[in-house]
């Protein structure tokens, strides 16, 4: 991770170990230390407990013990009520923002878009996971719905070491339901929009409860040797 500078810090850390998370720099079931967190970052400890406690309460990371904070991995019945979840709010966004969205959004999204699959293609794969996460977020920020950003933020730090996991498969046509949503934004059809969505999501059901099986059974392997 990068370094951080000057105050105001609780935010910035907070930020800087949430965009670790969404971009694979931290992987289910690594082991954190407050210390070394803060040597990461350039900060004192305090910042970085306050962090990594909120973080905690979000269920975003797992303190095992004071010295003991893991980065969580998923169950398969959590990953299937946050996979139902977000077909619902996720598709509700894309509805929403093909009615409201302007040209100049369109084109913002094509860009990022664009970026992604560069990313995909020279197989950055860290960049690749994020501009995911942005392209999926900004729906909501079209679709003028702030409080829905909000819980779709949540369920993406939860979500975003395992999408960095699935990213690591190199599975194909990570991008084609994302263009397809364009499309229907285009031709302002919020169905097809939702459905472009929803389709999106649920393309690496298969994949996402392959991962989830194994990362347990390491997991317990690990707890058990």
């Amino acid at each position: 991770m990068q370094s951080i500078g000057q105050t105001p810090l609780g935010q910035q850390v907070y930020d800087r170990i949430a965009k670790a998370l969404l971009t694979g720099q931290m992987r289910p079931n690594d082991k954190l230390t407050i210390r070394g967190l803060a040597e990461q970052l350039g900060v004192s400890s305090t910042p970085v407990r306050d962090a990594v406690k909120q973080m905690t309460h979000d269920e975003v990371l797992e303190m095992r013990s004071s010295k003991d904070v893991r980065v969580p991995v998923l169950t398969e019945r959590s990953y299937l009520e946050i996979l139902d979840i977000r077909l619902s709010l996720e598709g509700l966004a894309a509805e929403r923002a093909a009615e409201q969205a302007t040209q100049t959004q369109i084109r913002d999204l094509q860009r990022l878009l664009d970026r992604n699959d560069k990313a995909l293609s020279r197989r950055h794969w860290g960049l690749a996971t994020e501009g995911n996460q942005e392209f999926h977020l900004a729906l909501s920020t079209i679709a003028g719905m702030p409080h829905l950003q909000k819980i779709l933020r949540g369920l993406w730090l939860q979500m975003g070491p395992l999408i960095a996991c699935y990213y690591d498969t190199e599975p194909a046509g990570l991008n084609l339901h994302h263009a397809q949503l364009l499309d229907a934004m285009l031709r302002r059809d919020p169905d097809a929009a939702r459905q472009a969505m929803q389709a999106d999501i649920a393309s690496a059901k298969a994949a996402m409860l392959t991962q989830i099986a194994q990362l347990r059974a390491q997991h317990f392997d690990g707890a058990a040797a």
